[in-house]
This record gives C-alpha cells, structure tokens and sequence, in this order.
C-alpha cells in the first residue's frame, strides 16, 4: 500500500500549473503552429523542447499570450521561479479576463521562489475573483504560517477554510477537500471551544480520503478527551492498519489503555488485536507494548522524582544550617576546618543531585515553530571558540521544514552534543554537523559527527544512564537531559559508534506536533504539561 499523501497544503506540485486552452491564440500562423509544437512537447515531458517552440512562436509574435504563459508554465516545471513570474506577470496586460488566474501564478512563483508580494498577488485573485478557492487555500497557509493558536492570522486563516468548504457546499469544484478538512480541523482543534467542529471536519475529510492515516489519529485524539473512548480506539486502530510503521496511533492507543481500561479489558484488547490484524498482530502487538511500558516507566518516575525533590530539600536545609554553624564557630577552633569540608562536600552531593533530579523531569516545553538550521547556525557561533583545533564543520540541506519545537531546549540538547564530540577528538580531529529532512520517518535530523576513538560497546548500553560518564570530570547527566528533551518533544536520539571509529548522535524531531491538554482538545494554552504522558496530534503544515 503506498503511503497516504498528507494534505497538499504546498503550493508547489509541478502539475498545479499546466497548458490554459482559453487564451486567446496568435493571429500570426506561424507562431500559432509554433505553439502547439510546445503544447504537445509539455504535455509529453519535453520541458527543452517545450520552451524552444514557445520561444520561436514569441519570436514570431511577442504578443502572443498563450505561448507566453505556457512558457511560464515550462519555468515552473523546471524550477525557475523569476523567469515564470516574468512570464505571468506580462500575461497580465496581454489577458486581462484572466488577471485573477494570473494573481494567482504570481503568487505561487513568489512562494516557491522566496520572493515577496505572494499574500498581494493572491488577495488580489480573490478580490477579482472571489471564488478562487486556490487563492484562498493559498491565503490561508500564508496567514497561518508561524502564527501562534488563537492569532489573528490562525483565525484569517481558519476563516478562509471555512469559505472554501462553504463554496464546495454551495457546489464549487476544489480537488483537494480533504486538504482543507485536515488543516482545517487541525487549526481548530487548538481551542476547547472548537473541538466539535473539529471532529466534524475531521470526519468529512476522512469520507473525502479515508486512506489518510495522520486524519484517523487526530480523530482519535479527539474523541478521547471528548470520553468517546471505544470510537477513539477504533481510529487509532484504523490508522495502524493504514500506516503499520506511523508512531503517533501507537502512541495515542497505548495512553488510551493505560488511562482508561483494566488489566482484563487490556487483554481483552490484545485478543482483539489478534484477530484483527492477522499476520500483523505479531509486530503491532510488540510496538504496543513497548509504547505501554515507556507510560509505565514515567509513571515510576514521577513517583520518585516527587521523593526525590523532597530529598533535595532535606539535604538544602543541612546545607544552610551547616553554614550558618561555619560562621558561629571561632576562627581559632580546630573543628572549624572538618565543617568547611563537610560543607564542601555537601554542596557537591546537592549539586549532584540536583542534576540527577533534572535528568528525571523535563520542565514544560514551550514550543514554537523553528527553522532547525538557523537555531543551529546559532550554536555554531557559541561554540565556535570551543573547538580546541579541532575543525568543526555544519551542512545543512536545502528547504528543511520547520518543527515545533522548545527552541531553548533543543539548543541545549544539540549544543551538549556538539561539546562530547569535540571533548572526544585530538587537536587535527573533525567533527560534522548536519541538519535535514528525512521523508522515511517524517521528521527533520540532526547529527553530530565525531572521528574520536568511538565508545565501547560495554559502555554504548549506559551511555544514556543519569549519573553515567567516561570523562572524569564529567557529572554523567548531559546525554541523559539529551535524552529527555528529545523525548519531550517527541522524537528520538540514538547513537552509532564503533571503538576507533567514532561516532555519531543522530536527534530526529516529528515535523508539525503538538502537545495535547489533558483536561481537554489540541495545543491550547493552560498549566505547564508534561509532554511524554500526552496524546499526540499533527498539525498539517509546513
């Protein structure tokens, strides 16, 4: 089964401009025959050619509309943004009747392209035209595109969705209704007062697409904190049976049997599975419960951070009272010497495990939406001087998508790494990092390269432990807060190594989560969360 395509919210595939027929032809037959040479060369694939008879029939008539925006169209399919926003933006006084379509292509030339003037171009296809529904889908990305839930661009953005869907109801024809359902419905699933509209939306678009497994799960959700437990159950499953290797339902179902079934309905569950899911049962089963063991290990560890705090506390008031005995003792007296090194050493245990109660429990993530090249292009400028000779080297890919992410955090997880790997190498040694997209698991990576000595396989099982560490002067407890802001937020930090090789620390950050309240629906603000015991949903845009 190929994997259900999340919901065209880009405005750019190639096929989304192509060959308008109702453009006026040249008088001049030349470039008339010119121009169907181009038509038939690019609705075969010959872009080269495409644009050579589209060129000649300009030639023979530079006033000749259809050849010039269909080469606008070849520019497009190749790439080139300036040249075909050239091309649509003269169309616009050859064609006036069709200045709305040509708004429109201006627009998406300026998106893909990085140019600005994209939100005008597409107001103005909307004021000509008011049922350009593209231009509005359009509008309604830009709008939301960094806005924070319940901004006004958020709500533009909702409003223009809400047209859309109005205007299909009414009977107009937009090919991507579903696009619209799922972006829509994750908008407004950030708010607890729209949470019955959202889970109507999600269910029309589920009708338009009933393959798209992101919209099962987000459904899901929903309908678990709306105490609809035994129809969330069927969603997660759903999206399990559509998507065997997508995270979330796993997730999501795990949280639902944990929170809200008994020992015997939980196996009754796991009969159910069997039975289900046949051949896959095995493996489902197995990711299950690994998500269901993960909740049960937070749950042990919030019980001992809560003792552990109180720990702390005691061991702060021996502190205080030990200094306080320090400056009431007479300089002269020789037991003055034993306090300071009690006190020393009192101080360093408390440090130490404050630093171990911080490894426990992640502090509420405050997430925004984040460029990860530029976060990490600024730990690049703060660690620059720390390089010790070593050379320290950072790729990044083109066009990353941003994540939603707690900025401070994640710098904090990227930077520790950065350090261990230039702790780990010579003076002449080298470390790589990089930052990308990994369509497979839908997620952006980072990694941290290093040509060090590599990591034992004895000590490659600890290397995450609170309290573990190869260096002396080490506390242990770095890659263990690594571990936990990366859990946080959803995502996953592994490490590769072999001895005399080096290693590397891979971070892959879920791209467009959010955080799920536990007293209601999606993402809206309330009392700091603990992010790793709630449902997760996606969000549907880059």
């Amino acid at each position: 089964m190929t994997k259900p395509e999340i919901p065209d919210n880009a405005p750019i595939r190639p096929d989304r401009i192509g060959i308008v027929r109702t453009l006026p032809e040249s008088a001049n037959a030349g470039a008339r025959r010119r121009c169907r040479e181009g038509d038939y060369a690019l609705e075969t694939g010959g872009l080269a050619s495409a644009e050579g008879a589209y060129r000649a029939a300009l030639t023979e008539d530079a006033g000749n509309v259809r050849a010039r925006h269909n080469l606008g169209v070849v520019y497009y399919r190749q790439g080139r943004w300036r040249d075909a926003l050239a091309c649509f933006t003269a169309c616009l006084d050859l064609a006036p009747d069709h200045a709305a379509d040509m708004h429109f292509k201006m627009g998406l030339c300026r998106v893909k392209g990085g140019f600005q003037g994209a939100r005008q171009d597409f107001e103005a296809a909307t004021e000509i035209d008011p049922d350009h529904l593209e231009a509005h889908f359009q509008l309604a990305l830009l709008r939301a595109e960094g806005a924070e839930s319940g901004s006004e661009g958020r709500q533009q953005a909702v409003e223009a969705l809400r047209y859309i869907l109005e205007a299909v109801d009414r009977g107009a024809l937009f090919g991507n209704v579903d696009g619209v359902c799922f972006l829509l419905a994750s908008f407004l699933d950030d708010l607890p007062e729209n949470i019955d509209e959202a889970i109507s939306v999600y269910r029309r678009g589920l009708e338009a697409n009933p393959l798209f497994a992101p919209g099962h799960n987000n459904l899901g959700v929903l309908l678990m904190h709306t105490g609809q437990t035994l129809q969330a159950l069927g969603a997660f499953k759903i999206a399990i049976q559509l998507e065997p290797d997508y995270a979330l339902p796993y997730r999501n179902l795990a949280h639902l049997l944990f929170d809200h079934k008994s020992s015997a309905q939980m196996e009754q569950e796991y009969t159910s599975i069997i039975e289900e899911f046949g051949a896959k049962a095995a493996s489902v089963l197995a990711r299950l419960s690994l998500e269901l063991i993960d909740l049960g290990r937070v749950q042990v560890g919030e019980s001992l951070y809560t003792r552990g705090h109180q720990i702390k506390n005691l061991m702060g008031l021996v502190g205080s009272r030990t200094r306080r005995l320090i400056r009431r003792v007479p300089q002269e007296d020789r037991v003055l010497d034993d306090l300071r090194e009690v006190a020393r050493d009192q101080e360093h245990i408390y440090d130490q495990w404050v630093a171990y109660l911080r490894s426990m429990k992640q502090d509420p993530l405050n997430p925004t939406l984040v460029d990860i090249p530029v976060l990490v292009g600024k730990i690049k400028e703060s660690v620059s001087t720390r390089t010790g000779g070593a050379v320290l080297r950072f790729v990044f890919e083109p066009q990353v998508p941003q994540v939603k992410v707690d900025p401070g955090m994640l710098r904090e997880a990227v930077t520790n790494l950065i350090l261990n790997a230039l702790d780990a190498v010579d003076e002449d040694g080298a470390v790589t990092v990089q930052a990308g997209y990994d369509n497979k698991r839908a997620s952006v990576f980072i990694e941290v390269e290093d040509d060090g000595p590599g990591i034992s396989e004895e000590n490659q099982a600890r290397i995450f432990d609170p309290g573990f560490s190869t260096k002396e002067k080490g506390n242990g407890f770095g890659l263990s807060i690594c571990s936990r802001i990366v859990s946080a937020h959803r995502g996953n930090l592994r490490m590769i190594s072999r001895p005399g090789a080096g290693a590397v620390f891979r971070i892959d950050v879920p791209v467009d989560f959010e955080l799920v309240s536990e007293t209601g629906s999606i993402g809206w603000s309330g009392d700091p969360i603990d992010a790793s015991r709630l449902p997760l949903a996606e969000e549907f845009i880059e």
